[in-house]
């Protein structure tokens, strides 16, 4: 049986997304490409990510398929698909951390 994804295609839904990164740490449970589950706690606020990792510029082209995130357990970017996403949790006010 495989998990449900969810739906993540317009830039409205791709920028509500972005914005609760923006705002603090949000977990998000995807199948990566190899098939295995991965829950991750990431964030996009740059208060939440240590000085030398906050990007300097504008980096990597933008990828409508994927987003680039800081994971606050592992230390450092990872991404995941948009397609790919099976939950998002967060917290409505305050942070979890």
């Amino acid at each position: 049986m495989s998990e449900k994804t969810l739906v993540f295609k317009t830039n409205k839904e791709k920028d509500w997304l972005k914005g609760l990164l923006r705002q603090g740490i949000v977990t998000v449970e995807f199948t990566k490409k190899d098939g295995t589950h991965r829950i991750m706690k990431c964030t996009l606020s740059e208060s939440k990510i240590p000085t030398e990792n906050v990007p300097k510029g504008s980096g990597k082209a933008q990828n409508d398929e994927a987003l680039a995130v800081f994971d606050v357990e592992a230390n450092g970017w990872r991404s995941f698909r948009y397609d790919s996403l099976t939950r998002i949790q967060f917290d409505l006010v305050g942070d979890s951390k």
